[in-house]
């Protein structure tokens, strides 16, 4: 079962820390998949269209959607992110690069990692 890290909520054991720890952690993945050569750029990890209370509570708010969204998964910290490619490099080697250096950035934490490539070239 997946669960959404909601405010408030203490993160499981796996994802060790409160939701300001995993606001900060999310902050980090987003510099740590930046910072991997042939990304250009970072989507919101979840299209709004694919959230319809996403996409009016961004309207309502004005608050920009996650780059990085963190999921528990039976103990297991999910991390998706969705990644523009220039085209200096395969895109499914960028995308295997930032899959890498995201889970080596949460080690010892077992982690799962979704990176999707929605768009190659500048």
């Amino acid at each position: 079962m997946t669960e959404p890290l909601e405010v408030g909520d203490i993160a499981p054991a796996s994802a060790s820390g409160t939701w300001a720890e995993l606001g900060g952690l999310a902050e980090q993945l987003l510099g740590v998949v930046q910072s991997v050569d042939g990304v250009i750029a970072v989507y919101p990890a979840q299209p709004l269209w694919q959230s319809i209370a996403g996409a009016a509570l961004s309207v309502v708010t004005g608050d920009a959607p996650a780059l990085i969204t963190l999921t528990d998964d039976d103990g297991v910290l999910t991390v998706k992110t969705r990644i523009a490619v220039g085209t200096s490099r395969p895109a499914p080697a960028v995308a295997r690069d930032v899959a890498e250096a995201v889970r080596r950035h949460l080690l010892p934490r077992p982690a799962a990692v979704e990176v999707s490539v929605v768009k190659v070239g500048a």
